[in-house]
């Protein structure tokens, strides 16, 4: 049983063998045998970012359609469409074919969008807007009218900015705004003090700066800035917060730009301003993207508002005019070739001007003086023209170089050269020459004693000083020695000393030959007194000697005069040219400027003034046109009786003369009145002749 049982179910017996069976292996059929299609490869048309980009373009823009669909039919499955499929090599050709333009539609003119938007400005929307914050705000200018900026910022937010274009007009855009909205803007703005105005300006310009996308445009700031500035020309703006503020923000060109335009349009009212925010704030800014043009196109057209020319007196520091200096002179500046030309005009006419400054003030040699290189450069010859030009046309900077020589003695020494080579013929007529190249050799000479220097050392010869590089004059004692010797030198050639002797002898000998002179002049040239007929004339009637006597005594009276006035003359004109003149220009500077700040002080009271007498004038002549033909009758019968005064005056003064001719005189009508002419004349003609003979004499001196 257990075999069979074991066989049946085929388990192993102990101790038996195992049952062989074999067993053959199924065969499949082929149609369960997998297969492998080749299918192309899967084309793109797109990136993965443009993928990814559409797709979360389509939930933001479709969620709220979506969400709807849902709660409308919850049962109902959408149909996905298929995604387009990835294309890493047509990528770039595809995506710049769909961001490309409909050439159709053409561009948008934001300048003539935004002038429109500025004329179709309502004044009842801001009158509106204004009741309801002085109700809100009452007695608080600075809250108000930050709020009407804001107001007017919201109404001209749809139209892009526009960046500031040099090329522009100045006042752009409030040029283009509403007469009627300007002038209510203006009203409002004139209610604020210096201090409200400064903050209502750090308002505008955090607006500017201020993180917002809602807010694409500030065109309301830009309006408001140029109001502050027109309305507080003198705004004391805090330059280094400024500057804080615009560099902080350096990545943010375009807002950047306008920072620096807003703060320009100060310059327009006052041209010192416009200066010191260009020197401080705006050239720091020069190598920012898209700021270059626009500042030094700013300082070309700083200078044509103002029309200022070479001869204008416009104080310039010597900081600013190293700036200016280094940036025409820089090499790697990138500027277009108009800029670069307005560069270099704006250059030309600042170093006119600042040259006259220098002649003017003695104060700027010291400074030009110590940053004489010393190093043969452009940078060189550039200050040695202007040193020589204080030094030639100011006697004071004679007194300033004696001062400070001994602290910039490298300088002295090129300067000395310069001058001893070449314009020391200009130099020596000056009053202090001599006296300051005295002073020079007793100084250095007392100081090299005390320093034990050999003197020999100072008269060696040329080529002791024209050393190489490394030798050269770094050292105090080489350089005071060769400053020494060129005094001394220059003392030895100019200002030779003369004796007493030599003195009277060049005097007496000129003397005799002057006299001689003129007596020879007199015996064979002058025949006006010394004639045939007069001389016999004379001697009949014994009068010659006489006669000879008294000319030789008015020649001696005149040869008096002239040397009286030949040595005081010159002395009086020094003293004048010295004293009167310095004096006038100081006055005239003074007064010119005090009339230059009172006419720009009185600015706003000056047009409200005349917006106060035009609408005067206008209301008279609506409400009460009689008062204008009144006063029109009454002027023009002032002027009749004027007129008919003049006549009845002249009638009895031509009436009397020919009363006391007549009648008291005896004189025919009209003689007396033709001898009073004659005298007239007589007496213009004398005038003329004094003059002819005293300019004359003056042309003989």
């Amino acid at each position: 049983m257990t075999n069979t049982a074991s066989a049946n179910f085929g388990w192993e017996v102990a101790g038996g063998k195992k049952a062989a069976k074999k067993t053959e292996p199924k065969t499949k059929d082929k149609k369960d045998v997998p297969k492998i299609d080749i299918l192309p490869p899967i084309q793109t048309s797109s990136t993965i970012y443009d993928l990814i980009r559409e797709s979360d373009d389509e939930e933001i823009n479709n969620n709220k359609s979506v969400k709807s669909a849902k709660m409308d039919s919850p049962k109902k499955t959408t149909r996905k469409e298929p995604k387009e499929s990835l294309n890493l090599v047509n990528t770039s050709m595809v995506s710049v074919q769909k961001k490309k333009p409909n050439p159709k539609q053409g561009p948008k003119n934001t300048d003539q969008e935004l002038e429109s938007a500025l004329k179709d400005l309502k004044l009842d929307e801001f009158e509106k807007q204004l009741s309801q914050l002085e109700s809100l705000f009452p007695n608080n200018n600075l809250v108000i009218n930050e709020n009407l900026i804001a107001f007017l910022n919201k109404k001209l937010e749809p139209i892009p900015e526009i960046d500031p274009n040099p090329c522009q007009e100045q006042f752009y855009p409030i040029s283009m705004m509403e007469k009627s909205v300007l002038k209510f803007l203006n009203v409002q703005l004139t209610k604020l003090n210096k201090n409200d105005a400064d903050k209502l300006f750090e308002f505008c310009l955090n607006n500017l700066f201020f993180d917002n996308q809602k807010i694409p445009s500030n065109h309301g700031n830009k309006i408001a800035f140029q109001l502050i500035s027109k309305l507080n020309p003198n705004l004391s703006i805090n330059l280094e917060k400024f500057n804080e503020k615009i560099n902080a923000n350096r990545h943010r060109h375009q807002r950047l730009l306008i920072a620096l335009w807003a703060l320009g349009q100060f310059g327009y009212y006052n041209l010192e301003s416009g200066l010191k925010i260009w020197f401080d704030s705006m050239l720091a800014q020069l190598n920012t993207k898209g700021c270059a043009n626009f500042i030094i196109f700013y300082l070309n057209n700083l200078l044509e508002h103002h029309k200022i020319a070479p001869k204008s007196k416009i104080h310039i520091k010597i900081d600013q005019y190293d700036k200016i200096y280094e940036l025409v002179n820089d090499k790697n500046l990138n500027l277009s070739k108009e800029a670069a030309q307005k560069l270099k005009n704006s250059f030309d006419l600042l170093r006119n001007i600042f040259k006259q400054d220098v002649v003017r003030e003695s104060s700027y040699f010291e400074a030009l003086l110590h940053r004489l290189p010393a190093e043969k450069c452009p940078r060189q010859d550039d200050i040695m023209e202007l040193l020589l030009d204080c030094l030639l046309k100011n006697r004071d900077s004679l007194l300033k170089w004696k001062q400070c020589y001994s602290k910039n003695l490298a300088q002295s020494v090129l300067l000395l050269e310069e001058v001893s080579t070449k314009h020391f013929k200009e130099l020596k007529s000056l009053k202090y020459t001599r006296d300051t190249f005295k002073y020079f050799d007793e100084q250095t000479t007392h100081l090299m004693s005390k320093l034990n220097i050999s003197n020999k050392d100072v008269h060696t010869k040329a080529h002791h000083f024209a050393r190489s590089k490394s030798n050269k004059a770094n050292s105090e004692t080489d350089l005071l020695k060769k400053f020494n010797h060129l005094v001394k030198s220059i003392n030895q050639t100019h200002y030779k000393k003369s004796s007493l002797g030599q003195m009277v002898f060049k005097t007496f000998f000129y003397s005799i030959l002057a006299v001689s002179l003129f007596f020879y002049w007199d015996a064979n040239y002058n025949k006006s007194i010394y004639t045939n007929s007069v001389q016999k004339q004379l001697r009949k009637y014994g009068l010659l000697d006489h006669t000879l006597k008294v000319i030789n005594s008015v020649k001696q009276l005149i040869y008096s005069v002239q040397k009286t006035l030949s040595y005081y003359i010159p002395i009086w004109q020094r003293k004048f040219r010295e004293t009167v003149i310095p004096l006038t220009e100081r006055a005239l500077k003074t007064s010119k400027e005090y009339g230059t700040l009172v006419w720009v002080k009185s600015e706003p009271y000056r047009d409200m003034i005349v917006q106060y007498t035009n609408e005067g004038v206008k209301y008279v002549e609506d409400n009460y046109p009689f008062v204008l033909k009144n006063l029109n009758s009454c002027g023009q019968l002032a002027l009749d009786y004027i007129i008919t005064v003049s006549n009845f005056v002249a009638y009895y003064l031509f009436s009397s003369i020919d009363y006391v001719g007549v009648n008291l005189m005896g004189l025919k009508r009209g003689e007396l009145e033709n001898v009073i002419f004659d005298g007239f004349r007589f007496i213009l003609d004398k005038i003329a002749d004094l003059l002819i003979q005293v300019a004359n004499y003056i042309n003989k001196l």
